[in-house]
């Protein structure tokens, strides 16, 4: 083994600690994001729902569902949201479909979560909002898995768009790319997200901290090449 080649090997090994220090830390933050933000960004619409006696009922059944869920007795909350999936009021079965999706990726079963994310996302009855969430989930599910290119063909639509979700479409496909050492998309991205004046704060930091990785990175890549 060559001196350089010793070298290399060991920038290689501090990147990739590096990597994984972000990745544990950043990397899929996204993920339990679903409960939070379904509650937050969909408040008004499950006002907009609550109408009649029917859409009470089935508040009042969303609402102990969570409760159940909350207190880890997560058979009584899944047959509850899946019945409500089924059957209930339009703003509350689709609700009640993300909180399954949600509880079959902590469970676990991401393939299932996944379909069901991707069916929410493409179903006409579903808000807007709430399908750019959808199709945010099922990517995030699928980061460690999936090549670039496949999150590009999930997400480009929200990234390069004006949806709400643009930065965390953005985001994720920045860490993808850097997962597959596509450093030059994964600059794109995250320069993006600097470019873009609405970015959030603490969104904002991640990227500039992931810049500064990538940098470093090929910068010593391109040292090791030209020594």
């Amino acid at each position: 083994m060559t001196d350089q080649s010793f070298i290399r090997e060991v920038d290689e090994a501090v990147r990739q600690e590096r990597y994984k220090a972000l990745w544990d830390r950043y990397g899929l933050y996204v993920v339990g994001l679903a409960v939070a933000l379904i509650v937050g960004v969909a408040a008004y619409n499950i006002w907009t729902y609550v109408k009649d006696s029917q859409a009470e009922a089935a508040g009042d059944e969303f609402v102990n569902a969570l409760s159940f869920a909350n207190a880890n007795d997560q058979s009584k909350a899944t047959k509850t949201f899946d019945s409500l999936a089924k059957s209930g009021p339009s703003g509350y079965r689709v609700l009640s479909q993300f909180q399954l999706a949600s509880s079959q990726a902590k469970a676990g079963e991401t393939d299932k979560a996944v379909a069901a994310y991707e069916a929410l996302a493409k179903d006409r009855g579903v808000d807007p909002i709430l399908k750019g969430l959808a199709t945010l989930q099922a990517a995030t599910l699928r980061l460690d898995k999936a090549d670039y290119a496949e999150m590009q063909k999930r997400l480009d639509g929200l990234a390069n768009g004006k949806s709400a979700w643009r930065f965390s479409a953005r985001e994720l496909l920045g860490l993808s790319a850097f997962q597959h050492k596509d450093f030059k998309s994964a600059e794109a991205q995250f320069s993006a997200l600097l470019g873009d004046p609405a970015t959030p704060p603490n969104m904002r930091d991640r990227a500039n901290m992931m810049l500064a990785l990538i940098v470093s990175g090929t910068g010593t890549d391109n040292k090791s090449q030209t020594n």
